[in-house]
C-alpha cells in the first residue's frame, strides 16, 4: 500500500511540474528555444543600402557588406541587400565615398563625362561630384526595421577636397586643388569607441541628392533618409557609426 501511495505521488508531481511549464509557456508566448531578441541570442537581420557612390558596412568590427560596385567604377547608383546576425545591442560602422578621381577632388577630369579621354586642356565636363548614402536594417524574421539612417548617425569626414572649388576647370588639377586626408582613427569601427566628438549626419531630399536607378529598387521606410555632411560636394570620403539598441 506504501508503495502504491508512493507511486501515486510522484506521478501526479509530474503531472503538475508539465502543467506548470505549459501553463508559464503559454501566458508568455515564449519557449525556452523561441527566446526574444533581448535575451542576447543572435538573431538575422537584413540591410538594405544605396550609395552615391560606394559604401562598407561593419557590425561590432566585422566587415559584412560592401558595394557590389567597386569604387573605380565612375556611376555607381546601384543599391545592395545582404544579411547578417547580430545580438543587440550592437553599433553599425560605415565607409562611404562619393566617386573622385584623384586628390583634386574632381571627376570627369579631361573627358566626354567620364566616357573616354579627350586631352588635358578639355574641362567641359570637368566637375566637383556630390555624395549621398541611405541604410534601413531589419529584423528578418519579424520584418521589423530597427535602424535607418536619420540625423541621429555621427560622421568622421577623413577626405574633402576640393577646398578651393574655383580650380573645378583648371587643366592642372592635382597642381591646383588643395585637399584635406587623415587616416581613419584607430578603433573607430569597435563598439566602445568614442565619437561624440563627430558631427550629426544632415539630412536630404532625393531630389537633393539625385538619387535614381538602384534608389528605387528599396521599399524605404519613412524614417529612413538619405544623408552626408552639411557638404555634399566637398566631403568625399566619410566615416559614420551608428548604435542599435533591443526595440521596445
Amino acid at each position: 500500500m506504501h508503495a502504491r501511495l508512493s507511486s501515486f505521488v510522484r506521478r501526479s508531481l509530474l503531472v503538475l511540474s508539465a502543467w506548470v511549464a505549459f501553463s508559464a509557456t503559454a501566458s508568455t508566448g515564449h519557449s525556452e528555444e523561441a527566446r526574444s531578441p533581448d535575451s542576447g541570442a543572435e538573431i538575422e537581420f537584413t540591410a538594405s543600402i544605396w550609395a552615391d557612390n560606394w559604401f562598407a558596412f561593419y557590425v561590432n568590427g566585422e566587415l559584412v557588406g560592401e558595394d557590389s560596385t567597386p569604387v573605380t567604377e565612375i556611376r555607381s547608383f546601384n543599391s545592395d541587400t545582404f544579411t547578417f546576425r547580430a545580438a543587440y545591442p550592437f553599433t553599425l560602422s560605415v565607409v562611404t565615398r562619393d566617386y573622385i578621381e584623384n586628390d583634386s577632388g574632381l571627376e570627369y577630369i579631361g573627358s566626354f563625362f567620364g566616357l573616354f579621354p579627350v586631352s588635358d586642356s578639355f574641362t567641359f565636363f570637368q566637375q566637383i561630384g556630390d555624395g549621398g548614402f541611405i541604410a534601413q536594417v531589419t529584423e528578418k524574421e519579424s520584418g521589423r526595421v530597427v535602424a535607418t539612417t536619420s540625423r541621429d548617425w555621427r560622421g568622421l569626414v577623413v577626405h574633402r577636397a576640393p577646398l578651393n572649388p574655383e580650380c573645378e576647370k583648371s587643366t592642372q588639377p592635382l597642381a591646383d586643388c588643395e585637399f584635406y586626408a587623415v587616416d581613419a582613427p584607430d578603433g573607430w569601427k569597435t563598439d566602445s569607441y568614442d565619437d561624440a566628438g563627430w558631427v550629426k549626419a544632415t539630412e536630404y531630399t532625393a531630389e537633393e541628392i539625385g538619387a535614381r536607378f538602384g534608389y528605387n529598387d528599396i521599399d524605404w521606410v519613412p524614417s529612413a533618409s538619405l544623408i552626408w555632411t552639411d557638404d555634399i560636394k566637398a566631403d568625399n570620403t566619410i566615416l559614420w557609426r551608428h548604435r542599435v539598441s533591443a526595440p521596445d
